[in-house]
């Protein structure tokens, strides 16, 4: 009979138990529930309920931290490894450039908040990556667009971070090989001088929501109570936009004025808006190409990515747990979460 060494059991190898008393497969279902519902106790009891296999919600949270960690560690050595600089004597080899999924690619940029322990609200930063699909409608003859094959990367990231980590994704997805490349955002600083860095030359779109608060609150400003004739002013400048682009809209804004007096502050910096962003809005000439308008895919990025899971009443989250987390839904959601989790599966203990 061959000698068994301490601490070891013979099944263990069989079933492939690494660090943990449980298969990698039933830990790949544990953290995949942890990452999906919206509380490691529910997620722990359905588990249970599920497979009777035991697990409390403080053994789910510490796999999740543990897992979402090597993530985010995968994440960083991916985006430094992008932007690092060969040394003198290093061979140099070109880089692999995927296929991106389309001809024309989209790749938009936004932040919400979440609530970090001791640190108050902080801004979690979201690019969501996709392909573009334009058809033509046929009953209106207008062109219909469709973004699909999402993926996204999400974390507690400064901009100058969040840069390489936004680069890395669009370089994974191909976004360096795209016949055309589109950006639309809302008229965030640090996103457009990101996708000025990295993404330019692209076809850089203002979103048309943000634009049309805008319009909002210069008509609120001028009409006061007026409903009626604030929304005929508003659904009025909406239509120069569709057709026309943004000079009718600021020479209408001017208009309201009288001659010779100085723009309310409010007004004077929609103005101000819409010059900065004026070759962002000509959204007659990017609909007849079949390019996205509106941000909705990262806007929903940030609700599906973080909100859903992150933002639930009461929930304060330290800094490790929530980049953890974030990683792991952004795979989870980008589709890849059986290819990541092979980098991930639980080493077989050693014999």
């Amino acid at each position: 009979m061959p000698a068994v060494k301490p601490g070891f059991f013979p099944l263990d190898e069989q079933l492939q138990l690494g660090e943990h008393c449980w298969t990698p497969g039933t830990v790949k279902q544990m953290v995949k529930l942890g990452v999906e519902i919206a509380s490691y106790r529910r997620a722990a009891q359905n588990y249970v309920e599920l497979t009777q296999v035991g697990v409390s919600k403080s053994q789910l949270g510490e796999l999740v931290k543990t897992y979402g960690g090597k993530v985010v560690a995968q994440q960083e050595a991916e985006a430094e490894a992008m932007v690092q600089p060969p040394a003198a004597d290093d061979i140099i080899v070109p880089r692999d450039m995927p296929q991106p999924d389309s001809a024309v690619m989209t790749v938009s940029m936004d932040g919400a908040m979440v609530n970090i322990r001791g640190e108050g609200w902080k801004e979690v930063k979201t690019v969501a990556i996709s392909a573009v699909e334009a058809v033509v409608n046929e009953t209106t003859g207008e062109p219909e667009v469709h973004l699909n094959r999402h993926s996204y990367r999400s974390g507690l990231w400064e901009a100058k971070e969040f840069a390489k980590q936004q680069w890395a994704e669009g370089c994974r997805r191909g976004l360096e090989r795209s016949k055309t490349l589109v950006s639309v955002n809302d008229g965030a600083v640090w996103i457009w001088l990101i996708v000025q860095m990295c993404w330019a030359p692209c076809v850089e779109i203002l979103d048309w929501w943000h634009l049309v608060e805008k319009l909002w609150e210069v008509a609120a400003v001028w009409f006061s109570q007026d409903q009626a004739a604030t929304t005929g002013w508003v659904e009025s400048q909406k239509d120069h936009l569709w057709q026309r682009g943004g000079r009718p809209v600021i020479r209408a804004i001017r208009q309201l004025c009288p001659r010779g007096q100085p723009l309310p502050e409010k007004v004077r910096q929609v103005v101000h808006y819409l010059f900065t962003h004026r070759t962002r809005i000509h959204y007659h000439q990017f609909r007849q190409a079949g390019y996205p308008i509106g941000s909705g895919t990262v806007e929903s990025a940030g609700k599906v990515v973080m909100q859903e899971r992150m933002k639930q009443a009461g929930m304060r989250w330290s800094r490790d747990n929530a980049q953890a987390m974030l990683a792991l839904r952004s795979i989870l959601l980008s589709d890849r979460w059986d290819e990541v989790w092979s980098t991930l599966a639980p080493s077989p203990k050693l014999a």
